[in-house]
């Protein structure tokens, strides 16, 4: 257990007292920033859903009263997701160049969305597509709550343009606070932590609704614990790769990343067993429980989202266990 923790396994080892706090604060920004992309992300799934109920039920009219009303719902779950990804990439870059065009080109981009969002509730308002700036549909301070979260995105964007044009040339970048991206892989690697993200999204927010709106009774306890128990290992499998794995060098990575590989292999073959058990007892569960939770992932027969959520704690153990065995064999060649 002392190698998985000793201090000199981590990028901060090395760094001094700014560094460390410079590497705490995107830390913390990171975390800061999931949640909110998490929570708005959800909300935003729940809209379309809602959408997508209205069309279903052959009105054309209300899904498409829907779906303009929910516009500010979407640019600010875009904004989150964007904010979340720059400050997990933009650390990561030793390039001062290229960390510059960066910022450059994400803070324009934030602070063109959130103006959009802005004019579009303001619009929306004059042209009375919203009753009120306080409307208490999808949250109780709608669209309030989007048009003060476009403007700390716009208060961001600026504050990113004002940093890239003053203080970037003054404060000098020693070492990334992260381990960098493999340029050769970079599009593979952003696909994949995208991907990772979004169903990090699902489950933080399905396991903490879930505690809440599941019912445990009626024959549900064994399907309701085991989609939990799903969404808690993806979850948690999410937390360890960004805190933990992430924040290693690069020799302890490789020296990790197969005890963490059957680590997962143990943890997430015997959740997947069990609820595909649960799952075998309670054929409905998907759609009384898991539907209720996410319904996007449990809305059709087949629940193929509601599978990729169940094998993807799985996948992501075979993977690092794949590539923990690919760089042994490699570091046995050298």
């Amino acid at each position: 257990m002392k190698r998985f923790f000793a201090k000199d396994n981590f990028l901060f080892s090395g760094f001094d007292a700014h560094q460390r706090h410079k590497s705490l604060f995107v830390a913390g920004m990171i975390a800061l920033l999931f949640l909110a992309s998490s929570f708005t992300f959800v909300n935003a799934l729940y809209a379309f859903a809602d959408a997508l109920g209205s069309l279903v039920s052959g009105s054309m009219d209300v899904m498409v009263y829907d779906l303009l009303r929910s516009v500010p719902l979407f640019l600010s779950c875009f904004m989150s997701i964007w904010g979340l990804l720059l400050f997990h990439a933009y650390f990561r870059n030793a390039d001062e160049a290229r960390r510059t065009r960066s910022l450059y080109k994400n803070s324009i981009t934030i602070l063109c969305f959130g103006g959009v969002n802005v004019l579009y509730i303001l619009i929306g308002l004059a042209a009375g597509k919203f009753v009120s700036l306080i409307e208490g549909s999808p949250s109780p301070i709608y669209p309030l709550d989007a048009f003060l979260y476009s403007l700390l995105y716009i208060a961001l964007g600026i504050f990113g343009l004002v940093y890239a044009k003053k203080l970037e040339s003054k404060l000098p970048y020693v070492v990334p606070s992260r381990g960098p991206i493999v340029t050769k892989a970079r599009f593979g690697y952003c696909f994949f932590v995208s991907i990772w993200m979004i169903i990090g999204f699902f489950c933080f927010w399905g396991f903490l609704l879930g505690l809440f709106i599941i019912d445990f009774e009626h024959g549900h306890l064994a399907y309701g614990i085991a989609l939990l128990l799903v969404y808690l290992t993806n979850f948690c499998f999410l937390v360890v790769w960004e805190f933990y794995y992430n924040e290693l060098k690069e020799e302890a990575r490789k020296r990790v990343l197969l005890p963490l590989s059957i680590i997962a292999l143990c943890v997430s073959v015997p959740v997947i067993a069990y609820y595909f058990i649960a799952l075998g007892l309670n054929l409905d569960g998907p759609a009384n429980i898991g539907f209720g939770v996410s319904p996007i992932a449990f809305a059709a027969n087949l629940n193929i989202a509601g599978f990729i959520l169940v094998a993807a704690p799985l996948i992501v153990a075979v993977t690092a266990f794949v590539k923990a065995l690919v760089l042994r064999k490699k570091s046995k060649a050298e």
